[in-house]
C-alpha cells in the first residue's frame, strides 16, 4: 500500500492555517541545522510547540510534511523568478539570464543545507506530476523570454526549450550547488554560459 503523500486535511481557519505553517517552518528549521538524519516527527512538533497528535491532524506522515516542504519551497521559487524576470525587463539577453539563474537558485543562496536535502527528497518521493505542476508554470516564464529575445537566438522548439532550460539549469546547479562545501559562484556562472550555449 502506497504511503500517503497529501496532508490529512487542509487549515481552512486563521488558528488551523497558523499550527500548519508552524509545523512546516519547524520542519525546515530542523532540516536547515541537522540535514535529513534530523527530520523526525516528534522533534518537529515539539519544534513548532504543538502536540504529536496535532501535527499528525495535518500530515500522516513524514513524507507528507516533506511534500509540504516541497510546495513550499517550489512555489518561492516560482515567485523569485517572476520577480527576477520582471525586474530587469530592459536589460540585454546576458543579464536577464543571469538574473533568472541567481533567482533558480536562491533557495541554495538562504540555505544550502536545506535545499540539498530537498533536492534529494524531490528524487526520491512520487512526486513528479506536483514538480512537473511547477515546470510547466516555469515554462510559461522561459516561453516569454524566447517570445522577447527571438532575434538574438537561434530558431528552438519553444515547447522543448520550456522543459530543457529549467532542466539544464537545475542538472548545473545541483552538480556544484550540493558540494560540500557548496560552489554557488561557480554553479551561477556555469549555469548561466549552458544556457547562452543552448539559445544561441
Amino acid at each position: 500500500m502506497p504511503v500517503p503523500l497529501s496532508p490529512r486535511k487542509a487549515p481552512r481557519q486563521a488558528r488551523a492555517l497558523v499550527t500548519h505553517d508552524a509545523i512546516v517552518e519547524a520542519a525546515a528549521h530542523i532540516i536547515a541545522q541537522g540535514g535529513l538524519a534530523a527530520f523526525n516527527t516528534n522533534v518537529v512538533a515539539g519544534r513548532a510547540g504543538v502536540s504529536i497528535g496535532s501535527l499528525y491532524q495535518y500530515f500522516p506522515n513524514k513524507d507528507a510534511l516533506m511534500v509540504a516542504l516541497i510546495h513550499r519551497q517550489q512555489a518561492r521559487q516560482l515567485e523569485a523568478l517572476t520577480a527576477a524576470v520582471s525586474r530587469v525587463s530592459g536589460e540585454n539577453l546576458e543579464t536577464v539570464i543571469r538574473a533568472v539563474v541567481r533567482a533558480a537558485m536562491q533557495h541554495h543562496h538562504d540555505d544550502s543545507l536545506l535545499a540539498s536535502a530537498i533536492d534529494h527528497e524531490e528524487a526520491r518521493l512520487p512526486i513528479d506530476s506536483i514538480l512537473n505542476g511547477y515546470l510547466d508554470r516555469g515554462g510559461a516564464l522561459v516561453a516569454a523570454l524566447l517570445a522577447r529575445f527571438a532575434r538574438e537566438i537561434r530558431p528552438l522548439d519553444a515547447d522543448h526549450a520550456e522543459r530543457t532550460l529549467p532542466a539544464l539549469v537545475r542538472a548545473v546547479t545541483d552538480a556544484w550547488a550540493n558540494l560540500s562545501p557548496p560552489r554557488l559562484d561557480v554553479a551561477e556562472d556555469e549555469a548561466v554560459r549552458a544556457v547562452l550555449g543552448y539559445l544561441r
